[in-house]
């Protein structure tokens, strides 16, 4: 590919540094929905709003 092996090792600790901000923000979101502080939208309410109620 002509990338070095520096190029390399970058990329993928930049996509696990991205994957790690990604459970901390889902584990922040999890923590207010527990809490009550976040809304949910059930499976039922998001099919009748998309119009894709049988």
């Amino acid at each position: 590919t002509g990338r070095t092996k520096t190029w390399y090792i970058r990329e993928a600790i930049m996509e696990h540094l991205d994957d790690l901000e990604d459970i901390y923000l889902a584990e922040q979101v999890l923590e207010r929905v527990r809490r009550g502080e976040e809304p949910v939208t059930g499976i039922d309410e998001v099919e009748r709003r998309l119009g894709l109620e049988d």
